[in-house]
C-alpha cells in the first residue's frame, strides 16, 4: 500500500479509484464496513481501493480531550493494507478545511484521486464546517458522475459500535468488550525505552512503552497481554501505569514477555491487551513486587494460550 501525504504527491492524479472516506481512528467494526463497501466495489469493477482520512496525517491530527486516538500511525496503515486498500490518503486537515463539500468532492476525489466510487458512513461529515453529511454524498458525487454508497450503522449489544463506545471500554479496563467492537484486540506498538532495568534485577525483564498524551489510556492496572516481536507472538503480562513501587510519574506500558530474551530498546514492539487482571498497587518490597508479576503471568500465560491457539 502506497501513502500520499500529499495533493502534490508526485503518484498523483490516480485515476480509476474506489474511495473510502472517514477518520478511522480506531479501525472498529463500523469503520470496517466502510472500508470492505470500498474494496468489494474495486474488486467488482476493476478500480483501485483507496481510503481517505487525516488519521495518518504527518504530523498526526491534535485530538481533543475525550477523542484520543485509539490505533497508532502503523497499526493502521498494517491494517489497511490487510483489508487490501491499495492507497491511503493522509492529508492534513489543513489541506481541505476550506473547500466547501461540492470542491472537495469535485478538486480532490475526482481531479486528484480518480475517484469512480466513493462511499462513507452513516454519521459522516464533511466539507467546509462539516457542513454536508452522508445523505449528501449521492446527490453532490452523482453531479460529477461518481457513484456512491452509505455504510449502514453497525451495532453489538443493542448499540451502535463507535470510537467514543470503544474509548469508554478501554478506560474501564473492559478489554474484552473493546475487542469486540473493534473486531480484534486493541493494541500499541509505541517504541521501546530504557528504563530503570530493576526487572533484570528481579528476574522479569520488562519493556517500557511510554504511552503518548493523545493515545487512549487504559485502566491503570495488570493485563494479560500478547507481545510479537519479528513475527513470533509471546504471552505477556503488561502493567499500565505510574510505577507505584520504584516511583515513575508519567503513564506507560511495562510488559515482560514471557520465554524472549534479547535488547528490543528503539524497536516497536506491538502488545495487543486481552484481559484486566488486577489494579495497579504499590508494594512493600522488590521481592514482593517479584512474587506478584511471576503470579500475574501465570495467569496471563493461562489466557494468552487460549489466544495463541487461535492465532497459530
Amino acid at each position: 500500500m502506497k501513502i500520499l501525504y500529499s495533493l502534490d504527491d508526485p503518484a498523483l492524479p490516480l485515476q480509476n479509484t474506489a474511495v473510502a472516506l472517514g477518520v478511522f481512528d480506531g479501525i472498529h467494526l463500523g469503520h470496517m464496513a466502510v472500508l470492505r463497501l470500498a474494496v468489494d466495489e474495486a474488486r467488482a469493477r476493476g478500480l483501485a481501493p483507496c481510503v481517505f482520512t487525516f488519521a495518518l496525517a504527518d504530523p498526526p491530527p491534535a485530538y481533543k480531550p475525550g477523542t484520543a486516538q485509539l490505533t497508532t500511525p502503523s497499526l493502521m496503515a498494517r491494517l489497511f493494507h490487510q483489508l487490501g486498500m491499495a492507497y491511503a490518503i493522509a492529508l492534513p486537515f489543513d489541506a481541505v478545511r476550506g473547500k466547501s463539500g461540492e470542491e472537495f468532492i469535485r478538486e480532490v476525489l475526482k481531479n486528484r484521486l480518480g475517484a469512480r466510487f466513493v462511499c462513507c458512513g452513516y454519521n459522516f461529515s464533511f466539507g467546509k464546517n462539516r457542513s454536508s453529511h452522508a445523505e449528501d454524498l449521492a446527490v453532490l458525487a452523482g453531479r460529477l458522475g461518481i457513484d456512491s454508497a452509505v455504510a449502514p450503522e453497525v451495532d453489538l449489544g443493542g448499540e451502535p459500535v463507535s470510537s467514543t463506545r470503544i474509548r469508554r471500554e478501554i478506560s474501564g479496563g473492559n478489554i474484552p468488550e473493546a475487542n469486540a467492537l473493534l473486531g480484534r484486540p486493541f493494541s500499541i506498538d509505541f517504541p521501546v525505552v530504557d528504563g530503570n532495568r530493576i526487572g533484570r534485577t528481579l528476574g522479569t525483564p520488562t519493556i517500557n512503552q511510554p504511552f503518548p498524551p493523545s493515545f487512549a489510556l487504559p485502566r491503570f492496572g495488570v493485563y494479560a497481554t500478547i507481545a510479537q516481536v519479528d513475527g513470533a507472538y509471546y504471552s505477556g503480562v503488561t502493567n499500565v501505569g505510574t510505577k507505584p513501587t520504584v516511583g515513575r510519574n508519567a503513564p506507560l506500558a511495562e510488559t515482560y514477555i514471557q520465554g524472549f530474551s534479547g535488547d528490543l530498546y528503539g524497536k516497536r514492539v506491538e502488545v495487543a491487551f486481552l484481559e484486566f487482571i488486577r489494579p495497579e498497587r504499590k508494594f512493600a518490597s522488590l521481592e514482593e513486587l517479584r512474587a506478584h508479576i511471576l503470579q500475574d503471568a501465570g495467569q496471563a500465560a493461562a489466557i494468552g494460550a487460549r489466544f495463541l491457539t487461535d492465532i497459530i
